[in-house]
């Protein structure tokens, strides 16, 4: 699995580029198969003026399926977007996978 983390309108750290790969590894690890790439999006809206405008906007891309997965989150603080972010993207792809499960199974009928 590939992520690649973007930063807008501020310096992206090493420990924050860390902690962002580390958590979408985490949050993604049982799909991983299914995954080609992550790329993570992080912006500070506001810059220096402060209030709830750190955003996290993770973007999927499933091998085999036919759309990607976009989720954003805003948060006064960085680590929480990430993680609130990661946390509803790990469900979204558990989700999609589990559709993509279904729509293979094949239903024999007995008659």
């Amino acid at each position: 699995m590939f992520v690649q983390t973007h930063a807008r309108d501020f310096a992206l750290s090493e420990a924050l580029n860390k902690y962002t790969d580390s958590k979408i590894r985490v949050a993604l690890g049982l799909f991983c198969e299914k995954i080609r790439r992550v790329d993570v999006f992080l912006t500070d809206v506001n810059g220096p003026r402060g209030g709830e405008d750190k955003s996290c906007k993770i973007v999927v891309k499933l091998d085999n399926q036919g759309a990607d997965v976009v989720m954003s989150e805003t948060a006064e603080d960085m680590y929480d977007a990430i993680n609130a972010c990661a946390h509803r993207v790990k469900r979204t792809v558990a989700r999609q996978c589990e559709r993509g499960r279904e729509n293979r199974r094949v239903r024999y009928s007995v008659g």
